[in-house]
């Protein structure tokens, strides 16, 4: 299900964004601030998968995700994209190393005490959103070019499970559910889970935990390379809030609505795709 909140907050700040007109560099720091706080409580949620599991699950989570995403931009190089914009990217600054640190301290926090995590990740959503939404440049330009990070995520998701799958043994239908997930890992480890077992939901949650992760991490110093639209395919579904901001400041500052486009149908994609997958493949 959809949060309808999470578009209330960004309509939020649009509007406060649009009605003041002002900006100041403490947005920016508080949007930073945010994501790591974020991240912070995505490490306490990952704290209570049992350490074995997870010694079994990283590795194969890591590759399966590393080969999406090496596909994800291969197809995005081949796909027609928007003449590139100077200046519109930031300058790459150390940004991954907070939200590194921020997810291991917020898993090293959720084996020592109990964490509200699932509670506060809405919050700090809501309020990186609003952040987001107040600083963000609309661009019909930008929105039609929609096509291409969506189908390029597509893409990359269909053809990365085969290759996975042969060439470590992994379940196929385990694999191609993981990957349609577009890094809605809420959704895709539960339901494969469920649908497969502990292992496998354990890999497509982590696979899809990752990709939103890596966006993030990436986006400083493959922004400049990729853009806009390489960054909104890797993020997939999570372009439409957590990965919002990095497309924004690392891609173009004006491609705020592909981005958004984007992120919500993968978003729609990922929750019809991973249910049929799972029940006729």
């Amino acid at each position: 299900m959809i949060d309808a909140f999470l578009y209330v907050a960004f309509g939020a700040g649009v509007a406060a964004g649009q009605v003041t007109r002002w900006r100041s560099p403490w947005v920016d720091r508080a949007t930073v601030a945010d994501i790591v706080v974020l991240v912070f409580f995505l490490g306490g949620l990952l704290s209570a998968v049992p350490a074995a599991h997870l010694l079994t699950g990283i590795p194969l989570a890591l590759g399966l995700v590393g080969l999406t995403l090496a596909l994800t931009l291969g197809f995005v190089g081949l796909l027609p994209r928007r003449p590139r914009v100077p200046g519109t990217g930031k300058r790459p600054r150390p940004l991954g190393v907070f939200v590194v640190v921020g997810l291991i301290v917020g898993y090293v926090v959720g084996h020592l005490v109990s964490l509200p995590a699932a509670e506060a990740l809405t919050v700090t959503l809501y309020v990186l959103l609003a952040l987001v939404g107040f600083n963000i440049r609309f661009s019909w330009e930008a929105l039609r070019t929609t096509p291409t990070p969506v189908l390029a995520a597509l893409l990359g998701a269909v053809v990365a499970a085969p290759i996975f799958s042969l060439a470590t043994g992994f379940s196929f239908r385990a694999a191609l559910a993981s990957t349609l997930g577009f890094g809605f890992y809420s959704l895709t480890g539960p339901l494969v889970t469920t649908g497969i077992g502990p292992l496998a939901g354990l890999v497509a949650f982590l696979t899809n935990f990752f990709r939103e992760n890596l966006t993030m991490i990436s986006a400083p110093w493959l922004g400049p390379k990729v853009r806009a639209e390489g960054l909104t395919a890797m993020g997939g579904a999570t372009t439409m809030d957590t990965t919002l901001y990095f497309v924004t400041a690392y891609g173009d500052a004006a491609a705020g609505s592909m981005a958004l486009a984007s992120g919500l149908t993968l978003t729609v994609v990922a929750s019809l795709a991973v249910p049929l997958v799972l029940a006729f493949a």
